[in-house]
């Protein structure tokens, strides 16, 4: 069985809701797919994808900030759990729907 692009990138998108350290790395991995032409059908898809990326930047930010503020805490599972992993996990389907 052959695995694609996109079912590893959809692998990794979600294992890395897990946590704030995996989803900030996903986060940034994931700004620079935009240039790898393959994974979208057309312009229109690409450009989705810019902007849905853009929120779950948005999400990282907040998530990061706060996480940062607390201290770093190596056990801030339960916070993200409650603030953030609903809306990364709901934006980052978004993101990857857009992909071919």
């Amino acid at each position: 069985m052959v695995t694609s692009k996109k079912d590893i990138i959809c692998e990794y998108a979600q294992n890395s809701l897990n946590d704030v350290a995996s989803f900030a790395k996903f986060v940034s991995y994931a700004e620079e797919l935009v240039q790898s032409n393959e994974l979208f059908k057309n312009e229109e898809s690409k450009e989705s994808y810019q902007q849905i990326w853009f929120e779950l930047e948005i999400i990282n930010a907040l998530a990061l900030s706060e996480w940062e503020s607390a201290g770093r805490p190596e056990n801030w599972q339960t916070r993200w759990k409650l603030a953030y992993k609903q809306d990364a996990s709901h934006v980052m389907a978004e993101l990857l729907n857009t992909l071919q």
